[in-house]
């Protein structure tokens, strides 16, 4: 019995030396493994934070090219964890010096690039700078191009080229450009330059003036689907009592896209060398416009070229038609009518020369008006009234409700009316006061 249970004892102090060997065991290898695993963290944090620092200055190309002069192949970390228990001191140092490694090699990678670059720069500089020249030249004359003189990216067949935005700032810089003209302009555009001038200013898409240069002249295009046409044709030309039988007509668009599609309806109409729309700024272009049409006409009589014997290109009517409003208060100096366009008016226009207003907004033709009123309006033009009152029923509907004096009216009108809404009119005459006046310098001074 006694040695049975001594045996006993035996295999059981046997089982339990196995077992605590096999619990050190495994204790020493999760060690192991958690050093290990540990070093390789370490390490991975390592390398990131070194790439990290070298992203922007290490590319493929300055790798290699430090690596040639350096006299050595690829550049790797050695890690040797053979010895799974290694000591997390030893790892930490390895992973110092191979960081301290990429690092130098990416800062000498850098610096070999930033020479290359600087070499490949100075050479393209030296041989490339009259090539270099001429673009910037070609950029800066883009840059400096009026907006009208650049070509539309529209096809006119398509139908996009007749949707153009509503509104621009004509006090940006690129609006404050004079407009360009051919060389021999208004020759270009008039078969006849000694003939009085009828004025569209904001014409839009030139429906007006077509249908009125159509009707006038004999030329009246037929096209079942054009809307407003259709419209337009159901109101009474009344032109005769205002206009000459003879005359040129000259439309002004603010807007680059617009005027190029109003001039390209025009050969299509068949109305060339009476009827121009030109691309500009009223406000920048139209003295000089003005200008060269009257020396073009009084060169012709010079010469002896006109057929009358004598000049007669006067600038005859001016029509203002439903012009943005710009309604807020910050935006009212982008309005067309201003006191530097009044006296640009006056000093072209003889005696009974006329200047019609309109719009379907109060605010906006009161705008218009004041600026006839006042200054060198007030010197140089005369307001006209129907029954000697310009101002019927202040307050309703009727206030300005001069009938258009034209007959025919313009695509906004038509929708105005075909909606049952009022239209402001009022028409100014040139009076018999000469340009310059002392009284408008007066004006001016006071």
């Amino acid at each position: 019995l006694h040695i049975i249970t001594m045996a006993a004892y035996s295999m059981l102090s046997v089982q339990m030396a196995l077992f605590l060997a096999l619990s050190c065991t495994s204790i020493t290898h999760k060690a192991a493994s958690f050093t290990f695993n540990r070093g390789i963290t370490s390490l991975a944090t390592t390398r990131v934070a070194a790439k990290k620092t070298a992203r922007f200055a290490v590319t493929k190309e300055a790798v290699e090219i430090w690596r040639q002069k350096a006299g050595f192949g690829t550049v790797r970390v050695q890690d040797n964890n053979n010895d799974a228990t290694n000591s997390n001191k030893d790892t930490t140092s390895s992973n110092n010096e191979a960081s301290t490694t990429l690092i130098t090699a990416a800062t000498a990678a850098a610096d070999i690039a930033n020479e290359e670059h600087q070499t490949k720069v100075a050479q393209a500089v030296q041989t490339d700078d009259s090539s270099n020249n001429s673009s910037s030249e070609e950029e800066e004359e883009e840059r400096y191009m009026p907006p009208w003189s650049l070509a539309t990216q529209r096809a006119p067949s398509s139908k996009a080229f007749a949707r153009f935005r509503q509104h621009v700032n004509p006090l940006s810089r690129r609006f404050q450009m004079p407009t360009d003209l051919p060389e021999n302009w208004p020759y270009s555009d008039f078969t006849n330059v000694n003939l009085p001038l009828y004025l569209d200013i904001g014409c839009g898409k030139g429906g007006f003036l077509l249908e009125l240069v159509g009707r006038r002249h004999g030329n009246v295009y037929a096209d079942g689907t054009d809307t407003y046409m259709n419209n337009t044709r159901l109101f009474t030309d009344t032109t005769d009592d205002w206009l000459p039988s003879t005359m040129n007509y000259l439309g002004l668009e603010i807007r680059p896209g617009v005027s190029q599609y109003a001039q390209n309806r025009v050969e299509k109409r068949g109305l060339s060398g009476k009827l121009s729309f030109v691309g500009c700024n009223a406000n920048v272009d139209l003295d000089r416009l003005l200008s060269l049409y009257t020396e073009s006409a009084e060169t012709e009589v010079d010469d002896g070229a006109s057929s009358d014997g004598g000049s007669n290109n006067e600038l005859k009517f001016v029509s203002i038609q439903f012009p943005d409003p710009h309604f807020k208060k910050s935006h009212t100096k982008r309005r067309v009518v201003t006191p530097a366009l009044v006296t640009t008016l006056a000093k072209f226009m003889n005696q009974g020369g006329v200047v019609f207003l309109q719009s379907d907004i109060k605010e906006a033709l009161e705008a218009m008006r004041e600026k006839f009123v006042e200054d060198d309006g007030l010197v140089y033009f005369d307001e006209h009234c129907d029954d000697d009152d310009c101002k019927v029923d202040v307050g309703t509907e009727e206030e300005y409700g001069l009938a258009n004096p034209l007959g025919i009216p313009t695509e906004r009108e038509v929708s105005v009316l075909n909606q049952d809404l009022p239209i402001y009119r009022t028409l100014f005459l040139r009076n018999d006061v000469s340009y310059p006046s002392k009284s408008s310098d007066l004006a001016r001074n006071l």
